[in-house]
C-alpha cells in the first residue's frame, strides 16, 4: 500500500509550488534593470509578436483545458549584435508570455544580460544567458544545462541561468570559457494551482501532471487525499551558488565544447510525507519542496562547410543524493523522488539551401533505467528516438515546416506541421497541427499527455 500511495502523490511538479509569484517578480525585475541601463540606437534590433491561436477547427482534436485557445506575444531586443568595439556594450532582452483558455498566464524571459569587451580577446557577459554548451540537450529539450520555457513540450525552448560568464580567445582558437553565479531561478512552468486551506491541488495548464485526488487505503476503501505545501523561504531557494567552465576550440569549419558545470538542478523536487487519518478515512500528504545539486558535464563537435552542418554531443548527468544542506534530516524520508544517473549521445547533420531545408537528429539514453524498479524516478523523456524535420519555401508567401520524433524503444511519436502564409507585411497566417502517440501500455514521459494534440489556426502582427 505504502508504494501505491508515494506513485499516486509524488509529485512532478518542481518549481510549481506558491514560490512561483514571488521569483517571477524578481526573474522579471533583474531582466528590466540589466535592459533600462542602455539607451536604444540606430544598431539596436527590435523584433517580435502579438497573435492569437485556436485549436477548435475540430472539437475532438486536443479538447484538452487549457490546450484550446490562446493569445501570445514575443519580444526580442538586441542591442549592437555584430558592430562592437571596446568601447559599446552588447544587451538583450527576450521575453514571451501566452494567456490560454483557463487564464493562465505564462511569460518567459528567456535571455536578459549586458555585454562588453574588457580586451580585444576578453569578453564579459553577465545577467540572464543561455550557455550554448550542449547541443543535445537543446535538441531534444532535457533542460538539464539551462532551464526552458515550457509552455508546451512540443516546443520547450530554452531559458539562459543568471550569472557572470566570460570567455577567452586565443589566436590559434582555443576558447576559455567560466560561468558562475551566486543566484538560482527554477523553471517557472507549467504551474499548479494550490490551496492549503482545502488541500487541493489544480491545473490550468494542459502539460501539468496533477497528483491523485484520492488513494486506496485497503480493499474497497478508497480515501480523498489532502494535500499542504511548506513553502520554504525565497531567500533558502534563490541563493544558491553554480559554477562551470567549457574548454573548446572554434575555426571557420569547426566547432569544439567540452563542459562541466555544478549546480541546482532546473526543477524543484519535493518530498511528500504520508499518513492516513483512518477515524476520518483521509490520507494526508505533507510536501516540502528541496532544492537538489546535479553535476552536469559532456561535449559537443560541430561541422559545417556552407549550407551543411552537422554535430555529435552527448551529456551526462550525476543529481546528488540527497537536497542541498540538509542531507541528514532527508536520510530516512521514506518518500522521495529517486535520483539517477543520465547519460544521452547524439548527432545530426542538416542541410539549408535558398527556399528548403532538413535534416535529422538521433539520440540514445546511455544510462540504465528499469521503471518497474524506479517507481519514483521521472521517466525519461527520450530512449533511442529519430526526429525528421524539414521547411520549404514555397512562394515568396506561403511556407511549410514539418517535425517528427519518434522513440524507437517506447514508440512514442511527436507530429509537428504546419503552414503559414503571409497575408501582408506585417499580419501572419498559420494553420497546423501538434499530434501526440503513446503506447498501448501507457509506460512512457510522453503517456501522461497524449490527449494534448491540437489541430489550430491563428493570426500573428509582427514587427
Amino acid at each position: 500500500m505504502v508504494v501505491k500511495l508515494e506513485r499516486l502523490v509524488k509529485l512532478k511538479v518542481s518549481r510549481k509550488v506558491g514560490l512561483v509569484a514571488k521569483i517571477s517578480r524578481f526573474k522579471v525585475w533583474l531582466g528590466c534593470l540589466m535592459v533600462s541601463t542602455l539607451s536604444w540606437g540606430s544598431e539596436d534590433i527590435m523584433t517580435g509578436h502579438v497573435g492569437v491561436l485556436s485549436n477548435q477547427i475540430n472539437a475532438d482534436v486536443g479538447d484538452v483545458p487549457g490546450n484550446r485557445y490562446n493569445a501570445n506575444m514575443s519580444f526580442d531586443y538586441y542591442k549592437n549584435p555584430e558592430k562592437k568595439s571596446e568601447n559599446e556594450l552588447e544587451a538583450r532582452f527576450t521575453f514571451a508570455g501566452l494567456v490560454n483558455d483557463r487564464s493562465l498566464f505564462m511569460y518567459s524571459v528567456q535571455e536578459s544580460y549586458i555585454a562588453g569587451k574588457l580586451t580585444p580577446r576578453n569578453d564579459l557577459k553577465a545577467g540572464r544567458q543561455i550557455l550554448n554548451w550542449s547541443t543535445v540537450d537543446h535538441t531534444w529539450g532535457f533542460g538539464k544545462l539551462n532551464n526552458r520555457r515550457n509552455f508546451d513540450f512540443f516546443e520547450p525552448g530554452q531559458e539562459g541561468l543568471i550569472g557572470l560568464n566570460w570567455e577567452y580567445t586565443a589566436s590559434t582558437g582555443l576558447q576559455f570559457k567560466l560561468f558562475a553565479s551566486p543566484l538560482y531561478i527554477p523553471e517557472m512552468n507549467p504551474a499548479f494551482d494550490i490551496d492549503n486551506s482545502s488541500g487541493k491541488i489544480k491545473s490550468r495548464h494542459p502539460w501539468s501532471d496533477v497528483p491523485a485526488t484520492t488513494a486506496e487505503v485497503s480493499p474497497g476503501n478508497v480515501a480523498p487525499i489532502n494535500y499542504k505545501v511548506n513553502y520554504p523561504d525565497i531567500a533558502d531557494v534563490v541563493f544558491r551558488p553554480a559554477a562551470g567552465f567549457n574548454i573548446g576550440y572554434q575555426n571557420d569549419y569547426f566547432q569544439m565544447d567540452n563542459f562541466f558545470i555544478r549546480k541546482p538542478e532546473n526543477q524543484l523536487t519535493t518530498k511528500v510525507d504520508v499518513s492516513v487519518d483512518t477515524i476520518n478515512n483521509v490520507i494526508k500528504a505533507n510536501i516540502t519542496p528541496e532544492v537538489y545539486y546535479h553535476d552536469v558535464y559532456g561535449s559537443t563537435l560541430k561541422y559545417k562547410n556552407q549550407g551543411l552542418q552537422m554535430y555529435a554531443s552527448g551529456i551526462a548527468i550525476q543529481p546528488n543524493d540527497f537536497p542541498d544542506g540538509n542531507a541528514e534530516a532527508t536520510r530516512y524520508t521514506t518518500i522521495k523522488t529517486e535520483k539517477r544517473r543520465e547519460a544521452y549521445m547524439g548527432g545530426g547533420i542538416s542541410f539549408k539551401e535558398e527556399i528548403y531545408s532538413y535534416g535529422f537528429n538521433y539520440v540514445a539514453r546511455l544510462s540504465p533505467f528499469d521503471r518497474d524498479k524506479e517507481e519514483l524516478a521521472t521517466d525519461p523523456r527520450w530512449n533511442q528516438a529519430l526526429n525528421f524535420f524539414g521547411t520549404w519555401q514555397a512562394t515568396p508567401k506561403l511556407s511549410f515546416i514539418g517535425d517528427v520524433k519518434f522513440d524507437m524503444l517506447t514508440s512514442d511519436r511527436l507530429i509537428m506541421l504546419r503552414g503559414i502564409y503571409a497575408v501582408s507585411k506585417n499580419f501572419m497566417a498559420t494553420l497546423g497541427m501538434n499530434l501526440i502517440g503513446t503506447p498501448e501500455d501507457g509506460r512512457s514521459f510522453w503517456s501522461t499527455y497524449t490527449n494534448n494534440d491540437s489541430l489550430f489556426v491563428g493570426l500573428r502582427y509582427v514587427f
